[in-house]
This record gives structure tokens, C-alpha cells and sequence, in this order.
């Protein structure tokens, strides 16, 4: 009975010495290829991390693009001009919202009613990327609400993006004010 645990000993010994004599390392092929998946990973998560941050840069001036728009609605809310009483009852609109030879089209934006005349920053300081226009038209049948449409243009490389912003500004009663 020893002798045929002896005879089974050696026999397991023989053959994971078999096992472990074969699995000594990788082979130059193994690392080879190992290698090329892993830098395949990480090409694709660079091209991941780019496409963020183009992705974030289009944010980032989309943000701008719709602040500066609101900033130009707000001022023309706040225009304490935008309907002057006349003598005769009558309103007159104030020349800074309204182009009398514009004639009613929101959508025009070849001729447009008003533009900055400089490219904005971010900030609407002169110097930027962006160019803001504005359409202002009256509201039919209701001739105390005026129409508002400001469009904020740029490019981003060489494709053109624009937000537009549209709102309506009702009369004011100059009386309360006073």
C-alpha cells in the first residue's frame, strides 16, 4: 500500500511539474496582443474625452449665446420710452424698439430691425464671437403688445449656430411709474 501511494505521489508530481513548467510566463505573442487591446481602450477614451470637450465648449457658448439674448430682451422690457403718449391720445413707439420700414415680418433676418453693430463677448462687451439682431413688430389684433424676436449668432469652427428668443412686451402705464 505505501509503495502505491509512493507510485501515485510521483505520478501527481510528474504531472504538475508537467503543468507548471508550461505556465512559466506570458509569451511574446501573449503580451503583444494584450498590449494592442489596451491601447485600443485607451485611444477610444481619448476620443471620449475630445468629444466632451467640444461637447462642453458648444455648451458653454449655447449658455452665452441665450444669456446675451435675455439681456437684450430685458432691456427693451425696460425702456420707459416704449409707448410716449401724444396730445391727441394717440402712441408712438419709440424709434430704439421699432423700424417703421421693416415692415411685420419676425423672420426676416436678412433686414433685420436692429443689430449690434460689433461682434459680442460672452460678457455683450464688443470683441466677441457672437453678433445679436432683433425684429420687433406689432401684435395683431392687440395694439398694446409688441412682438420681440432676437436672434444670437457664431460660428463654431465652420458650422453656424444661432439661438432665437421670442417674447412679447406689453404696454406700459406710464402713470403707475410716477
Amino acid at each position: 500500500m505505501v509503495r502505491g501511494k509512493l507510485a501515485m505521489k510521483r505520478i501527481n508530481k510528474e504531472k504538475y511539474n508537467h503543468v507548471i513548467a508550461k505556465d512559466r510566463g506570458f509569451t511574446l505573442i501573449e503580451l503583444l496582443i494584450a498590449m494592442m487591446i489596451l491601447a485600443i481602450g485607451l485611444l477610444g477614451i481619448v476620443r471620449l474625452q475630445m468629444q466632451s470637450g467640444f461637447g462642453n465648449a458648444t455648451a458653454r457658448h449655447m449658455s452665452s449665446a441665450v444669456n446675451l439674448a435675455r439681456n437684450k430682451i430685458e432691456e427693451l422690457k425696460k425702456l420707459r420710452e416704449y409707448y410716449i403718449p401724444t396730445a391727441g391720445g394717440a402712441e408712438i413707439v419709440d424709434t430704439d424698439l421699432v423700424d417703421p420700414d421693416s415692415g411685420n415680418d419676425l423672420g426676416d433676418w436678412t433686414n433685420p430691425d436692429h443689430a449690434d453693430g460689433a461682434l459680442l463677448a460672452e460678457d455683450g462687451t464688443p470683441g466677441g464671437m457672437f453678433t445679436r439682431e432683433w425684429n420687433v413688430v406689432d401684435n395683431m389684433p392687440d395694439a398694446n403688445i409688441k412682438t420681440v424676436r432676437v436672434r444670437v449668432s457664431w460660428n463654431e469652427g465652420s458650422t453656424p449656430r444661432s439661438v432665437v428668443l421670442e417674447t412679447q412686451i406689453a404696454r406700459k402705464n406710464l402713470d403707475y411709474y410716477q
